[in-house]
């Protein structure tokens, strides 16, 4: 079995932060994907499906036109 000691540029702290970072969101994306959904077989409420269908109708929600929001989101690809 090969080594890797020796294969990881040095890195700064910033840079090492950064890299844990990456790794922590990378590790509780993949816990989320094995988690139940809590909100499976729930239905909206009445007054959450209203103001939905207005914001599909006026294609905004909450003042902000609906492609403002899916770039807001990260959503636009």
């Amino acid at each position: 079995m090969a080594s890797n000691v020796g294969k990881l540029k040095p890195m700064t702290r910033d840079e090492l932060k950064s890299v844990m970072r990456e790794l922590l969101q990378e590790l509780l994306w993949e816990l989320e994907q094995e988690m139940p959904d809590p909100d499976e077989g729930l239905e909206f409420s009445p007054e959450f499906a209203a103001d939905l269908q207005a914001a599909l109708k006026a294609n905004q929600w909450d003042g902000k036109p609906h492609d403002q929001l899916m770039r807001e989101l990260g959503l636009d690809e």
